[in-house]
């Protein structure tokens, strides 16, 4: 059972806390972590969810995860990064990018994003089996043109502030 904290919809007071399965079903306020890892080529990497997912079964996605109870933001960041691919990072190598507001059918949530730079090749990585099926790596052009097709394949493109996201991440690009 994985119990999360949850929060009032300007993400300021801690309301309290419970299982996931009763937050998400409740339409309650909590908070996630998604972290986009690019590589020292500037690319992106995706990685596909498991087909035993019951959100975005077989869909293109970014590391990302429930912060649990009492947890810091980095720090889930951290532990999904390592849990989903085998990357392991300190608090201090991450790159905040923002926290967002996401208000999805059963997911009311402040995703706080992050940035991880990479010297790993896919075949270094350690994919979580239950959790992901394949790993890729993307250039910010193919991505870029994901978000213009709305490509139903990596359900993220359709995020109102993914354009703005992904001018951040071109930014810390730019400086590798």
């Amino acid at each position: 059972m994985e119990i999360i904290d949850y929060y009032d919809e300007k993400n300021s007071e801690k309301l309290g806390s419970a299982d996931r399965k009763y937050v998400h079903d409740n339409d309650l306020w909590h908070r996630e972590i998604a972290v986009w890892v690019m590589n020292k080529n500037k690319e992106i990497l995706l990685q596909r969810r498991s087909h035993k997912k019951k959100n975005g079964a077989n869909k293109l996605s970014i590391v990302a995860g429930h912060v649990e109870k009492d947890e810091k933001e980095i720090i889930a960041a951290l532990r999904e990064l390592s849990e989903e691919v085998g990357l392991n990072y300190e608090e201090n190598q991450l790159i905040f990018l923002g926290v967002y507001k996401l208000e999805q059918d059963k997911n009311k949530c402040f995703s706080y994003t992050y940035l991880a730079i990479t010297d790993k090749s896919i075949a270094e990585m350690i994919m979580q089996e239950d959790e992901v099926s394949e790993l890729k790596y993307i250039t910010i052009k193919e991505l870029e043109k994901k978000i213009e097709i709305q490509d139903e394949e990596l359900p993220l493109v359709k995020r109102s502030y993914i354009k703005e996201l992904v001018e951040k991440i071109k930014e810390e690009a730019n400086k590798i």
